[in-house]
This record gives C-alpha cells, sequence and structure tokens, in this order.
C-alpha cells in the first residue's frame, strides 16, 4: 500500500517564510513524526556534511519510520547556489552537494528530489540555453546516482517560487531530452494546480513518469484539511488509475494544525489508498 510522509527540516536549515514546516533536533521531529500518524519523512537537508547518518538511522529505527526522499532545497535557500548558475564555481558546488545527498540517499534506501536547486533563469541567456545546462548537469547527476542505485525525480514548481521548469510538460521535456531509467517526475498538487491545465488529469498524462507525490492543497495546505479546491479522493483516483503505490508527502504547512487535525488528515488519507487500491 501507498505510504505517506511528512517534510522534516535539518537542524540546520531555517524555516523559510510564509511556511510552517516541522524542524528542530531529529528526535523530537521524528517523534512527532510517528505521533501524527505518518509512516516516514522526507529530509529537506541542510549541508550533507553535517548530516549524522549513525544517529538518524538509529531514531528512524526507533519510531518505525522510512525516508520517502531527500529533499534538495538547502542548495538554493541554504547555500545560495544552483545547479544552472551564471557562475560556473556555483554550478560546480551544487552539483556536489547533490551527489553528495545522492550518497546519503543509497544508505537511507529512499529517493533523491531536485526542485529549486536546479536555479532560475540566468540573465542575459535564453531559455533554451538554460533547459541545455539542466539537461547536462541532470544527465551527470543521474549517472552518479545510478552508481549508488538512487532514483532521482524532478519537481516543477509554479512561477511565483521560480521562473523555470513550472509546468508538466515542461518537466517531462527535460526528463525525455535527459533520456535516463533513473530520472523521474515529481508532481506536487499544489503546483499543478497553480500551472496545469487540469490537475487530475496531468496525473494521468504522466502515467509514465511521476515516481513521488508532493500533495498539497490548492493553497499549500495539508491534504484533506487544507480548505483549498483540490479534491484529494480524485486525485486518489487517477492514481489508483495509473498504478502508483509509492510515497505521498505533506508538510508545507504543519504547524499550522492542531495534532488532531493532522491525524485525521493521515488516517483519512490511508483509507483513500486502500479504496482506490493503492
Amino acid at each position: 500500500m501507498a505510504s505517506t510522509s511528512i517534510f522534516v527540516l535539518a537542524p540546520d536549515f531555517p524555516q523559510l517564510e510564509g511556511l510552517e514546516m516541522l524542524g528542530g533536533p531529529y528526535e523530537e521531529s521524528l517523534r512527532t513524526a510517528k505521533r501524527l500518524g505518518y509512516d516516514g519523512v522526507e529530509i529537506i537537508l541542510g549541508d550533507p556534511a553535517c548530516f549524522d547518518m549513525a544517529t538518524f538511522t538509529a531514531l528512524l529505527e526507533k519510531y518505525e519510520l522510512k525516508v520517502s526522499a531527500i529533499n534538495s532545497g538547502g542548495i538554493e535557500y541554504l547555500f545560495k547556489t544552483s545547479l544552472v548558475n551564471a557562475d560556473e564555481a556555483k554550478m560546480a558546488s551544487a552539483l556536489e552537494k547533490l551527489k553528495s545527498s545522492i550518497r546519503c540517499c543509497q544508505r537511507l534506501g529512499c529517493i533523491q528530489q531536485v526542485g529549486v536547486a536546479r536555479g532560475g533563469a540566468v540573465p542575459g541567456r535564453p531559455m533554451r540555453w538554460f533547459k541545455a545546462c539542466l539537461v547536462e548537469v541532470l544527465s551527470e547527476a543521474a549517472r552518479h546516482a545510478a552508481e549508488y542505485g538512487v532514483f532521482l525525480v524532478l519537481e516543477y514548481t509554479n512561477r511565483l517560487e521560480i521562473n523555470t521548469i513550472n509546468t508538466a510538460a515542461e518537466a517531462r521535456e527535460i526528463v525525455e531530452r535527459v533520456g535516463s531509467s533513473n530520472l523521474g517526475i515529481l508532481m506536487d498538487t499544489y503546483h499543478s494546480y497553480l500551472e496545469d491545465p487540469d490537475v487530475y488529469r496531468t496525473i494521468l498524462d504522466l502515467k509514465d513518469y511521476i515516481r513521488h507525490f508532493h500533495l498539497h492543497d490548492s493553497n499549500q495546505g495539508a491534504a484533506i484539511i487544507g480548505g483549498g479546491a483540490n479534491d484529494f479522493e480524485c486525485i486518489m483516483r487517477m492514481c489508483g488509475q495509473i498504478g502508483y503505490h509509492n510515497w505521498f508527502s505533506d508538510g508545507l504547512m504543519t504547524l499550522k494544525y492542531s495534532e488532531d487535525e493532522i491525524r485525521y488528515s493521515t488516517t483519512a488519507l490511508r483509507k483513500l489508498y486502500e479504496k482506490y487500491g493503492l
């Protein structure tokens, strides 16, 4: 059956303005994740060099949790660099951070997310140049990930957050140009609501590419309880049609809700997984 994970900020990762994510020491965040009814966590990693793998894996065992993915947002938000950048030294640094994160994924048995770490449009350079650079760097990242048996997912994000790769069609173009068997697409239902013609149809259109979901409402809220426009039962029905059985990750606004509300969300999702054979 499909599983639900929650975003967990690494202790060295600051809260992002406008979001309310679970953070602090891993002992506290993992204990909370378990209490709220999640099956695992998606780590928004800070500096891979500071990640205490031994302590973290011991905590996973203690709380009977798994890791769905490592999120690469720290490359952009913490280190202020990106995989495509006007500064070649910054590009090289970003790729090395990503490779270090990929090696952490291998030890945790999870996938590697690539989202805003791709970077924004470079002034004076056309979008075709940006896409060509992104294809090149993702090809290198995919080759490295393949050596460690790690799968990569490219997340497209809305234009209010970043001005590159905003739609499902653009993400699919990049993945097809890379042409690696270990690169797929991460679909966030919040970003899709803003950028794609139809969230539900997009799931069907991406059936051969989707390997991970960020399950958020149209207002960034939590699934089921967010009060937005996304129909999560319809989303699950579409996922059943494409045979999706992997992780759904949530957590941009976790601290906004009471624990009872979050537990209602995780319980309701589990019922929908069972109903639609996920």
